[in-house]
């Protein structure tokens, strides 16, 4: 099959995938005018739009608990209650899922230091790994100098081909998180 073709197919299956809903909400809405309920129509079309609308939002601009839930993939621990997102980026996925997040987190002082000790200590993780670039840890960067990283972890996932990677910056209290999900 050419290129040509796998476009056309790919751009069927989701023209189907996005008409069934709407022909669903679309008759439900005509039977529910019919019996008298038209604002009720119209309330689920309003919530289906702003339900599709919000999904599609979060799938270019990730919320924090994206980034966070990358962290727990980075360092297998829960993330400090001080965390605080500086800078954050992440590329879309593509069709099998692959994606690439890298953010910039500042915590307490106190939390800081419990998880430097905490990986430091961690005889399951790499520590001082050399860290592969790409467009989002580009960006991310732009704002501080990967030289500030005084102390820098990766841990392999079993099973997984994902690049983890954590650095502490020098000024004891921001972090780098970076995963890539190939």
């Amino acid at each position: 099959m050419n290129t040509l073709g796998i476009i056309i197919a790919v751009i069927l299956v989701l023209a189907i995938i996005l008409c069934i809903p709407t022909l669903i909400i679309y008759f439900l809405y005509k039977w529910l005018a019919k019996k008298g309920y038209r604002w009720i129509g119209l309330l689920i079309i309003a919530i289906s739009i702003s339900t599709l609308a919000y999904g599609m939002y979060t799938a270019v601009y990730p919320t924090d608990s994206f980034y966070f839930e990358d962290f727990k993939k980075v360092t297998s621990l829960d993330i400090p209650k001080s965390a605080v997102i500086v800078n954050k980026t992440a590329s879309y996925p593509d069709f099998h899922g692959d994606y690439i997040s890298c953010s910039i987190m500042k915590l307490s002082k106190g939390d800081y230091q419990s998880l430097l000790n905490t990986l430091s200590k961690d005889k399951t993780i790499l520590k001082n790994p050399e860290i592969s670039g790409s467009d989002q840890l580009d960006e991310i960067i732009k704002t501080r100098n990967i030289s500030d990283i005084k102390k820098s972890f990766s841990r392999e996932i079993p099973d997984k081909d994902y690049f983890t990677y954590i650095g502490f910056f020098k000024d004891n209290e921001s972090i780098l998180v970076y995963f890539v999900n190939p």
